[in-house]
């Protein structure tokens, strides 16, 4: 399943605000009183955790993906005209099987891998059918040079932390080697391992330890 996905603010954004008023209500003082009850609670952890497991790849991603731009071919400015660039780029990237692309800014994408469809579980050797979608995002970065790649790879917590991290790294350079050999420049991409440190869901449960198994591409574009 592929698609795009409209954001409708900053991720790093939303995370921040999103701290800052829970942080805020625990805070500050107030005359009324209310009720906060477990589930509220829970909940709202939850949220917090989500927004920032996310906010910690983009803040970093895009750290990584400027000194790309800035020290390489690929940081050719696209100037007023990167808004349409990065359109095109979002385009195609939301056809490959098994992404979802998020529109973080306008000069960013941060396309999203289903859970497990790259890697066995516990294994940073590609799966087969990893191929085709891989194929597919080499052949729409290698038609749009101007832009910065970084792969990032996480874990759920089973295991040490060690073997999550481990693990999250070899998993993100396997994506890079790959696209390396499908003709992508090596100078524009890095590869990074975020282990078990940025999850987006709980890992109490199966269904969030599979959330929290990810690889996520960021890519940026310069505008000026």
């Amino acid at each position: 399943m592929s698609g795009v996905k409209r954001s409708n603010g900053l991720a790093v954004t939303m995370a921040s605000a999103l701290l800052a008023i829970l942080v805020g209500c625990a805070t500050t003082g107030t005359s009324t009183t209310t009720r906060t009850t477990k589930r509220d609670k829970t909940a709202k952890g939850a949220a917090i955790g989500a927004a920032a497991g996310a906010a910690i790849g983009i803040l970093r991603g895009e750290r990584e993906a400027d000194e790309i731009l800035a020290h390489t071919a690929a940081g050719a400015a696209i100037g007023a005209g990167v808004g349409a660039y990065m359109d095109a780029q979002e385009e195609k990237l939301g056809h490959i099987p098994g992404t979802t692309v998020e529109r973080v800014s306008d000069d960013v994408l941060l396309i999203h891998f289903d859970s497990d469809i790259l890697f066995p579980i516990d294994s940073a050797q590609l799966a087969p059918g990893a191929r085709d979608s891989l194929d597919e995002m080499a052949s729409v970065l290698n038609e749009y040079p101007k832009s910065a790649v970084v792969i990032q790879g996480y874990t759920d917590s089973t295991g040490t932390e060690e073997h999550n991290q481990s693990l999250s790294e070899r998993r993100a350079q396997a994506v890079k080697n790959y696209l390396v050999l499908r003709g992508v420049d090596e100078e524009r991409m890095t590869a990074l391992g975020f282990g078990e440190s940025a999850p987006i869901a709980s890992n109490s449960s199966e269904s969030g330890r599979q959330r929290n198994r990810r690889v996520d591409i960021l890519v940026k574009a310069k505008a000026r």
